[in-house]
């Protein structure tokens, strides 16, 4: 019996494999279908979803994909100039564009899976685009997909970052990308935790993307899951100048899609980042949610 072929890269992709050729998500697309309708749609057809290679419960985060991306990418961008986080939202979108082309047909993904969605890539292209930060921190970097979104801004722009991971695996993967990128140069590859890299002097970073995870079995519960932020955040701190940025994926607690699925997912993330949200509390003049397919958490440190 030949066993199944591993599915690696974006699981956007998976997803957009059956989708991107029915007319219900056309019309989802071009604002014709109401979230509610596509929401049932999708349930309708989750058994396609599914043998196609998509996890069971990222049907129901497929019903929080955006209309659009570059429109999603843009009110959030407006919502945080208005709270003055911003001193534009301007970015070179035709730059993305291209650069997005180029890592669809281009990236190595590896053994790899990634749930970082295409408006949540843009984003943070965007956001760094716009900011121009000197110093970079990619926290729980994995294999560097989601850093290489912002990468070729930050580098072209004269900034440097660090990427940290304690998995040798994924940080060859990060590797051969950025090697492949033009990127190596300009970014440095940390094999460790993201405590162990913070308790030796590093600098100061003014952007930081945060996006570990532990294992929701770990002994301590400050470890388990995105409990970990809190912990991470608490390192981070003395590295962040005032105004310096923060970016978070998986920040997710409003349900857009109106799906009960995501009643567990709210109170859970809501438990295990308890202690990071208070810290952000304190310690960040704003925090903003944007409400992408995983969620993406965007805070500007005060002073």
């Amino acid at each position: 019996m030949t066993p199944e072929r591993a599915i690696v890269g974006p699981v956007f992709d998976i997803a957009y494999s059956v989708l991107g050729s029915t007319p219900e998500y056309a019309q989802f697309r071009s604002s014709a279908m109401p979230r509610t309708q596509f929401a049932a749609f999708l349930d309708s057809i989750a058994p396609a979803l599914i043998a196609a290679g998509l996890p069971a419960e990222d049907v129901h985060f497929a019903k929080r994909y955006p209309i659009s991306e570059a429109a999603f990418v843009d009110d959030c961008l407006n919502r945080l100039r208005e709270r003055g986080m911003l001193p534009s939202r301007d970015y070179d979108r035709d730059g993305y564009d291209r650069l997005a082309a180029q890592i669809r047909t281009t990236h190595d993904h590896g053994p790899f899976r990634t749930y970082i969605y295409p408006e949540e890539a843009r984003l943070l292209y965007a956001f760094a685009d716009i900011v121009r930060p000197r110093s970079v921190a990619f926290v729980g970097s994995f294999y560097g997909y989601w850093a290489h979104a912002a990468l070729a801004s930050i580098v072209a722009h004269g900034g440097r970052a660090v990427l940290i991971d304690p998995d040798p695996r994924a940080q060859e993967v990060a590797r051969r990308n950025l090697d492949r990128a033009g990127l190596l140069d300009r970014v440095n590859i940390a094999i460790t935790t993201g405590e162990e890299y913070l308790a030796h002097p590093t600098g100061s970073f003014d952007f930081v993307v945060l996006d570990a995870e532990g294992p929701r079995t770990h002994p301590d519960p400050e470890q388990r899951g995105k409990a970990i932020y809190g912990r991470l955040l608490r390192h981070l701190l003395p590295h962040m100048p005032p105004s310096a940025y923060l970016i978070c994926h998986n920040i997710l607690f409003e349900d857009i899609a109106s799906c009960s699925y995501f009643d567990r997912i709210i109170a859970r993330n809501l438990e295990e980042l308890g202690p990071f949200r208070d810290l952000v509390a304190r310690e960040f003049r704003e925090f903003i949610e944007c409400p992408s397919t995983e969620g993406v958490g965007i805070g500007r440190r005060a002073g």
